[in-house]
């Protein structure tokens, strides 16, 4: 039963992660707005990076559930074994991963352009500034594993203080060294990419000397994770970093779907999938939320107490989330006079708004309910529903709908959202059947 307390313990674990996830957003949108007065072309580049650096670094992603779900779980069984272990494979495992992954985008990033732009300008800018982003990799694995680690011992207010801090680092990098300030070289956009760089890696120093402080007693960097605890990791993370890599490129597939049918309807689809990201943030801090609360319940050995928690977090991200909509469906010229000033887009992109934001309540259980199902193993079957639904169902629906079909951006909200209720579906009959309570990890 959804009582206040249980929303008490919900929402101080999902409130931290969300403001950490909303800042780390907001650090990519500040290098961009800080670069817009370089011009279009400059513009273009950070866009095209960022979420360049998106795609490739989804494989380092998995690390956060893996070290998430281990360390509640441990807690919930009170493990004997070093607290920390599950960190330090974590922290070995971004090096495993992340410095192949650095490698490899440095090298390949003039392939990525070539691919995504037929402009000389934004080519030559958006390389140099990709390259440092990729230069990142390794540090960012490490930064997710202890975000990871921060809410498995239900501290994510710690983490949340280091992404907050780390913002307004790269905001004064960016002011220092994209114009040159201070006797520092004016870098132009890869000033704002060294920024990023620095940030993330003082996040990586800041996140090293709190742990060593106050965990080198259980472990932190003392005690050596085994070959199976690695194996372990590296199966709980690898299905969230294949859904993220395949989602993010399920995106720039529906965009360039969607520009087949018009400009207009590209810009408004693009304001319309931007809000639903801002709002999912919130679903998936409270899936994180209930991945922690999941993972120690089931470590206690309580899988009904799990199984509810699970629903009582799923209950409150459908209230809270078409609570937070609801004014978005009511006002929606409102809302997108904000992000379109073409009166023509915004009508087109009225009804569309308002059908997908109806039912953006009830797609967040999708979010709450995959995060958790792979913190506790689950994640295979979580993979194989997002990329069959997504890739199989919806891009080809939505291709015969617009392009083939020739019909306009109302029927293709039809289509998100029968995507998007078949999907939860799914998802929440996989919660439902219980299975992932009898998962080892």
């Amino acid at each position: 039963m959804l009582t206040k307390d249980r929303v008490v313990t919900i929402g101080k674990l999902a409130l931290p992660v969300s403001v950490a996830l909303g800042a780390t957003m907001v650090m990519s949108l500040v290098d961009l707005a800080m670069v817009a007065p370089l011009g279009n072309q400059a513009t273009a580049a950070v866009g095209l990076s960022v979420f360049g650096q998106t795609l490739l670094l989804a494989f380092v992603g998995g690390l956060r559930p893996a070290v998430q779900g281990l360390v509640a779980r441990r807690r919930g069984q009170g493990s004997l074994e070093a607290k920390c272990l599950p960190l330090n494979g974590g922290l070995l495992g971004s090096l495993v991963v992340g410095l192949p992954l650095a490698i490899i985008g440095y090298v390949l990033t003039p392939y990525f352009f070539s691919l995504v732009s037929s402009d000389p300008g934004v080519i030559r800018i958006g390389i140099p500034f990709l390259r440092v982003l990729y230069v990142a990799a390794v540090a960012v694995g490490i930064n997710l594993s202890f975000q990871g680690y921060w809410t498995g011992i239900e501290k994510p207010n710690v983490f949340m203080s280091i992404v907050l801090f780390l913002n307004v680092l790269n905001f004064c990098g960016n002011y220092v060294m994209i114009t040159g300030r201070f006797g520092f070289p004016a870098l132009g956009p890869t000033g704002a990419a060294l920024s990023t760089l620095i940030a993330l890696h003082v996040g990586v120093i800041v996140n090293m000397g709190l742990c060593w402080s106050r965990f080198r007693k259980d472990g932190f960097l003392t005690a050596k994770p085994s070959r199976a605890l690695m194996t372990r990791i590296f199966g709980l993370g690898m299905p969230a970093s294949a859904q993220e890599f395949f989602r993010s490129a399920g995106f720039v597939a529906f965009y360039w779907i969607v520009g087949q049918v018009g400009t207009v309807e590209l810009a408004a689809i693009s304001v319309q999938v931007r809000v639903s990201m801002v709002l999912g943030i919130l679903a998936i801090s409270m899936g994180s939320a209930s991945a922690t609360l999941v993972s120690r319940t089931m470590g206690e050995g309580d899988p009904a107490g799990a199984s509810q928690w699970g629903w009582d977090t799923g209950k409150l991200g459908v209230i809270v989330i078409t609570l937070l909509a609801l004014p978005l469906v009511v006002f929606p010229e409102f809302f997108l006079s904000i992000f379109l000033s073409d009166p023509r887009a915004i009508a087109i992109a009225v009804r569309p708004w308002q059908v997908v934001m109806a039912m953006v309540g009830i797609g967040s259980l999708i979010y709450i309910f995959a995060y958790t199902l792979i913190s506790v193993g689950d994640g295979k079957r979580v993979a194989m529903i997002s990329f069959g639904t997504q890739w199989l169902v919806f891009l080809p629906a939505v291709w015969i709908v617009g392009p083939y079909l020739h019909y306009g951006l109302l029927q293709i909200s039809f289509v998100q959202v029968i995507y998007g209720a078949v999907s939860t579906a799914l998802i929440t009959m996989i919660w439902a059947q219980g299975r992932w309570q009898k998962i080892a990890i």
